[in-house]
């Protein structure tokens, strides 16, 4: 256990694994294993801390070039006040809501086809990506991911799951009139299957 928390620490410190591996004489996927080990003993927070750790260090060798006006040093501080603000950040549970809706139109429509699957999968990818965004916390990537939004409605649109694209096929008209004939079906013959 303290060849992986050497190990750790050199990491933390900025090493590579290749470099680490050398430095300590351990073959390279060695150097890895003993890494994810050390990392198990530490919780998020921990790890999280490691990092603002790793970025204070940063920031303290490029700030007296910052203050002096050095332009490159500032962008480098920029840069490094971003990366801690995303690591600080704490994420959210992913809800999962927009796929969990986006699978329900699917699932409930009577219109998608087996040949449908591409767009059905291309639909389910722009909402993982956007529900994975909004669960991250990060307002930056969440503002990108609600511009996939409207290429989710137009995968909506082609699979006539919006209200819109049904009755411009003519079949907003039939489905009402299908499901107020179910309801009464089910009034007359309760549990009965309507068909």
């Amino acid at each position: 256990m303290q060849l992986a928390a050497r190990v750790l620490n050199l990491r933390r410190a900025g090493a590579q694994f290749d470099t680490i591996a050398e430095r300590l004489n351990l073959p390279e996927n060695l150097v890895r294993e003993l890494f994810d080990q050390a990392l198990t003993t530490i919780d998020q927070d921990v790890r999280r801390a490691l990092e603002v750790d790793r970025l204070d260090r940063l920031h303290m060798a490029v700030w007296q070039a910052a203050a002096a006006g050095d332009l490159a040093a500032v962008d480098r501080v920029l840069k490094i006040s971003e990366r801690r603000e995303k690591v600080l950040n704490d994420p959210r549970d992913n809800d999962h809501a927009l796929r969990d809706a986006f699978d329900a139109s699917v699932h409930t429509s009577t219109q998608v086809q087996d040949v449908d699957s591409a767009l059905v999968e291309a639909g389910r990818k722009i909402a993982d990506r956007v529900d994975a965004a909004v669960a991250s916390g990060d307002g930056y990537e969440t503002t990108k991911a609600l511009y996939l939004v409207p290429h989710m409605v137009n995968v909506l649109r082609e699979l006539l799951a919006t209200p819109a694209s049904r009755h411009n096929a003519g079949l907003a008209g039939k489905a009402a009139k299908e499901s107020k004939l179910a309801q009464l079906r089910s009034v007359h013959h309760p549990g009965q299957q309507t068909g």
